[in-house]
């Protein structure tokens, strides 16, 4: 897979650059951590050759794949599968003709969004699929510097509209068919007709910094300050917060800002991997997404009651008496699992529970002296 530093170049130079592979490839599947620059290209390279714009729709890093108008013609003209329909006129199953480039549209959606089997799986299957047609697709994984893409994550927000707002329009000055439904910040309005551009609803996430409520810069703080912040806001605002912690062999520090949470949407952890962090999805055994950073990630964040009763609520199988016996939630366990990383939970009291028995000791330890100082 080719590399594309999208730091060491203006847009109009990785335009041009890919512009260029498209002329040599029908069919470009561009990959790469939140902020690398695919959807932003992407749209930049929509013009009247262009057929077809495909973004897996799952969480994180959806890959984009761009088709050719030349190819898109062709692939709907060639049969892939007459497929059966659980639908009968008679004693005969109903069945539709489904072309190369249905079963492509079908590939983005499945292996990433519902069975999130990660790039590769993609490629892999998409290359094999157009192979038969005489057509190889081209993966370019686009990138940046570390401190580019996390500035870029912080401000996706600021342009979403207007970045939606141009797909549309070429979309329909085109005639390219496109499956996105939203960005980080912005969202389509009308699906069915592709039309209208609005700002995600209060109660959405939208995987931007307009999810927080305000940002504590941590750069002067250590791993003591920043609990001490998490648990005063806590227990005088009832209001999530959390930060990110990168473990490595040479120690521990912190990689984000402390983010403090809304009341309506306190659902900070993914928001945070994406900004300061960035995840792939990388299928394993029990993992469905790998970040991008060397060593082990952990989030830090507040117990919020609120939330744990929303949680309580929406699971059928909790008795309505029942009362939460732990502050880590199915969500925290899961997204332990899901993203490989560690997450620690801290009550407004205090009271700490960890997803690895280890940092609860330690994070036990540092919240003990705290409040023996304060006393």
């Amino acid at each position: 897979m080719d590399i594309l530093d999208t730091s060491k170049h203006t847009k109009e130079e990785s335009v041009r650059l890919l512009s260029q592979e498209l002329e040599q490839n029908p069919i470009l599947i561009l990959t790469g951590p939140q902020g690398g620059g695919k959807t932003t290209l992407a749209i930049q390279l929509l013009s009247e050759n262009m057929g077809a714009y495909f973004e897996g729709r799952a969480r994180s890093a959806q890959p984009v794949v761009l088709i050719r108008k030349d190819l898109v013609e062709k692939m709907k003209g060639e049969l892939y599968e007459k497929r059966k329909l659980p639908i009968f006129d008679g004693d005969e199953p109903v069945c539709v003709d489904v072309s190369v480039y249905d079963q492509v549209k079908l590939l983005v959606e499945n292996i990433f969004d519902v069975m999130e089997l990660g790039e590769p799986e993609l490629i892999r299957q998409i290359s094999l699929l157009t192979k038969k047609i005489g057509a190889h697709p081209k993966a370019i994984e686009l990138t940046a510097s570390d401190e580019e893409l996390i500035k870029r994550r912080l401000s996706r927000h600021l342009d979403a509209k207007e970045r939606l707002s141009k797909l549309i329009e070429k979309e329909k000055k085109y005639g390219i068919e496109s499956n996105l439904l939203g960005i980080q910040g912005a969202k389509i309005t009308d699906i069915i007709n592709r039309d209208g551009v609005a700002d995600y609803d209060e109660d959405q996430i939208s995987r931007t910094i307009k999810d927080f409520d305000r940002i504590i810069p941590t750069k002067d703080m250590n791993l003591a300050d920043c609990l001490a912040q998490m648990i005063e806001i806590s227990g005088s605002e009832n209001k999530e917060s959390g930060f990110l912690v990168l473990h490595t062999d040479e120690g521990e520090r912190i990689i984000s800002d402390l983010v403090v949470g809304k009341h309506t949407n306190s659902l900070i952890g993914v928001t945070l991997l994406e900004i300061y962090v960035g995840f792939r999805q990388n299928r394993a055994l029990y993992r469905a997404y790998k970040h991008e950073k060397e060593g082990k990630i952990e989030i830090i964040h507040s117990y919020t009651p609120t939330l744990q009763e929303m949680e309580m609520l929406a699971n059928p199988w909790i008795p309505p008496s029942a009362e939460p016996d732990t502050i880590m939630s199915t969500a925290d366990m899961a997204a332990a699992e899901r993203f490989d990383i560690i997450v620690s939970v801290i009550k407004a009291d205090g009271q700490v529970e960890s997803s690895s028995k280890k940092r609860k000791k330690q994070l036990d330890e540092i919240i003990s002296e705290t409040f023996a100082d304060e006393q």
